[in-house]
C-alpha cells in the first residue's frame, strides 16, 4: 500500500498552550491562536493537534484539528462547531490553558519552484491547503478554489498574499454571495481544463473530495487528499478513524494519512 510520507508522530509532543484569541465567522465557525507553544514547534501542512477539550471525562476524545497557521510564536487553528466538543473550544476564553498533542499525520508534498498545484478546499478544509501556500518555495504557483457557504465564512487572506509566489484565490459561495454561486468543485473542473498543473491537492467534505478525485483522473494528474475523519487516540491504536483502500485494506487515517494518495482511496464507500 503506497503512502505519500512517513507519519511524524516521533515528532509530536504533548504542551499546553493558552489561548491568545478566538475570531468568530459566522454558522460557527471560528479561528483559535494558541501561544505559549513549546520551544522551536513546527509543523507540516496538512498535520493536526489533537486537542483535549474537558478537563473531565466528557467529552472522553480529543478533537483532532489541522494546522493552518504558526506564525511569531501562536498556532492557528480553523474549526466549525459541530458538536459538543467543538462547541467547548468555541466557549473557551483568551487566557485558558489547553491540552493538546501534536503535531501529528502525514503532509502533503511541498510545492517546489516552478511548480503549479491545483487546490480545492471547502469549509475548515481550507486550512491545511493555506498551510500549504504558507510553506511552498519560493517561486511556486497555483490555484486555490475556496469553498464556503456564505461569504462571512471567508477568512482574512492577507498573510497568506505571497509576493514570492504566485497563488490565486477562486471563491464559490452556496449563497453567490461572494465569486461563483455553486460549488468550489465547478470552479476546479474549469480550471483544471485550462491550466497546466503538476498535481491536485483537496481537503474537505467527501463528497466534494470525490469530486476532485474525478477532475484529478479525468486531467491524469496526480492528488493528494487530506481526509478528514472523526478519531480516537490518534496515535493509531484505536482503529477508530479507518477508511478503506483500493486494496482492500483498512488504513489509520491518523498515521497513515491525514494526507494519502488519491488514487489509494475507496471514494465509493458507504
Amino acid at each position: 500500500m503506497p503512502h505519500l510520507h512517513h507519519s511524524c508522530q516521533e515528532q509530536a509532543a504533548l504542551f499546553q498552550p493558552v489561548i491568545a484569541d478566538i475570531q468568530d465567522y459566522s454558522r460557527g465557525l471560528f479561528l483559535l491562536a494558541l501561544e505559549d507553544l513549546p520551544e522551536g514547534f513546527s509543523f507540516k501542512a496538512g498535520q493536526f493537534v489533537h486537542i483535549r477539550v474537558s478537563s473531565s471525562d466528557h467529552p472522553l476524545l480529543r478533537r483532532p484539528i489541522s494546522i493552518q497557521r504558526v506564525h511569531q510564536g501562536r498556532l492557528e487553528l480553523l474549526i466549525r462547531e459541530v458538536g459538543v466538543g467543538t462547541q467547548l473550544l468555541h466557549l473557551s476564553k483568551p487566557g485558558d490553558r489547553l491540552d493538546v498533542l501534536g503535531p501529528l499525520g502525514t503532509a502533503f508534498s511541498p510545492i517546489q519552484p516552478g511548480e503549479r498545484v491545483l487546490m480545492a478546499g471547502g469549509g475548515v478544509g481550507v486550512a491545511p491547503l493555506l498551510a500549504v501556500i504558507d510553506q511552498a518555495a519560493v517561486g511556486a504557483a497555483g490555484d486555490l478554489c475556496y469553498g464556503v457557504s456564505t461569504a462571512s465564512e471567508i477568512q482574512e487572506l492577507d498573510p497568506f498574499q505571497r509576493k514570492d509566489c504566485f497563488f490565486t484565490f477562486h471563491f464559490s459561495t452556496d449563497d453567490g454571495s461572494r465569486g461563483h454561486q455553486g460549488f468550489c468543485t465547478d470552479v476546479a473542473r474549469m480550471l483544471a481544463g485550462k491550466q497546466v498543473y503538476n498535481r491536485i491537492y483537496t481537503c474537505g467534505p467527501w463528497i466534494m473530495m470525490q469530486k476532485v478525485f474525478e477532475i484529478a483522473c479525468e486531467a491524469g494528474l496526480p492528488v493528494e487528499a487530506s481526509l478528514e475523519v472523526q478519531m480516537g487516540c490518534g496515535l493509531g491504536a484505536c482503529l477508530g478513524c479507518v477508511y478503506q483502500s483500493t486494496d482492500g485494506e483498512f488504513i489509520r487515517s491518523c498515521i497513515d494519512g491525514p494526507v494519502v494518495d488519491g488514487y489509494t482511496v475507496e471514494w465509493e464507500r458507504a
